[in-house]
């Protein structure tokens, strides 16, 4: 048993290096932007009464829209692989849903900043831009 360990180790040890890198630079990323990209979010984002809508006018507006929800899912995708790896996966995971925009974001973003830990973690994280904390 333990050589056979011992032979896929061997066998994909590069492809291991690999992650391990790839793991390392993305948790140095996530460190460095997370605080950032919280703080671009308005103070007054998550008041239930405050119904931001997404109103495509223009090529350019759909281009924005295009171009936040790719950002989205790609901080959406880097946090389920830092939920594995060394990163802030669940933080990822919520700047990318709320950059994306699809049916029902509104109520899942509410029941996220509604969980206590949560939205004291995203509002310490502000803190670290000298950004205020997030009302509710």
């Amino acid at each position: 048993m333990l050589d056979f360990i011992n032979s896929l180790l061997a066998e994909y040890e590069e492809l291991l290096v690999t992650v391990s890198i790839v793991s390392a630079v993305i948790f140095v990323i996530s460190l460095a932007l997370m605080p950032w990209l919280l703080g671009k979010i308005p103070v007054d984002y998550f008041v239930q009464n405050n119904q931001r809508r997404t109103e495509i006018k223009d090529f350019g507006s759909l281009l924005i829209v295009i171009v936040k929800t790719s950002i989205g899912l790609v901080l959406l995708l880097a946090g389920i692989i830092m939920l594995v790896t060394p990163g802030q996966g669940v933080i990822s995971i919520l700047l990318g849903l709320f950059l994306m925009e699809f049916p029902g974001k509104r109520k899942l973003e509410i029941k996220f900043i509604n969980h206590e830990s949560t939205f004291k973690t995203l509002n310490w994280l502000r803190s670290k831009v000298n950004h205020p904390p997030f009302n509710r």
